[in-house]
């Protein structure tokens, strides 16, 4: 009598569920291609499902897109919100070098392979695309670092903090979209984060030229 076969061990592919290898696939696509070149057919067929099955778990392309910014995101924004936590703890008003620390160091501390480039992406898509996403994932977290800036700096206007977070953001944004200045040796992500620390605290500390404010500050 023939012996049964023993039982075949599931691959990694076929143990993780459903919704996650949508979500895998379509960071990678969304990544590659953009929200307007990415179809939802091409992320089912990348997952290795079917059509419905991407429908079914979430919805629409949008809702999809959503869900893997929100999967990206959230735990930078956690750790973002942990390490203002611990700075405020120790003082009400920490420095400026400390808060830019608090909200640019998870970037170069992220798992997440693909975070930078969607980061970067996310930015570069339309408005009426990226603009609900970033203020539901960033908008929480853009304030209370806001708040934190002003008490650091109480010489500047609140408009002014929220111009120079702006311009900061934007310098995070190319660091994470480019390899580095032209013609520059490539560095790791965490020394890109680095220099891009000493450059946005250097930002923010800048005294203002307005005469006001320049009064503020004799």
């Amino acid at each position: 009598m023939t012996p049964p076969a023993p039982p075949q061990r599931r691959s990694a592919e076929s143990v993780r569920d459903t919704p996650t290898r949508i979500l895998d696939a379509a960071e990678l696509l969304f990544v590659d291609r953009g929200y307007a070149a990415t179809s939802v057919r091409a992320i089912a067929e990348r997952a290795g499902v079917n059509l419905g099955a991407a429908h079914y778990h979430f919805g629409s392309k949008q809702a999809l897109f959503g869900a893997v910014v929100e999967r990206c995101f959230a735990p930078i924004q956690e750790q973002r919100n942990r390490a203002l936590d611990a700075l405020l703890a120790q003082s009400s008003q920490p420095s400026v070098r400390e808060i830019v620390e608090a909200f640019l160091v998870p970037l170069s501390a992220s798992p997440a392979a693909e975070a930078p480039r969607l980061i970067a992406r996310l930015f570069g898509e339309p408005t009426s695309i990226s603009q609900p996403l970033i203020e539901a994932q960033f908008g929480p977290s853009f304030e209370r670092f806001t708040e934190a800036f002003q008490r650091a700096l109480p010489e500047l206007e609140p408009t002014e903090i929220r111009w120079r977070f702006h311009f900061a953001i934007g310098a995070m944004v190319h660091t994470l979209a480019t390899a580095g200045p032209i013609s520059a040796p490539s560095v790791s992500r965490h020394d890109a984060i680095d220099r891009l620390t000493a450059f946005a605290t250097a930002g923010f500390i800048t005294p203002p030229d307005t005469p006001r404010a320049q009064e503020k500050i004799t």
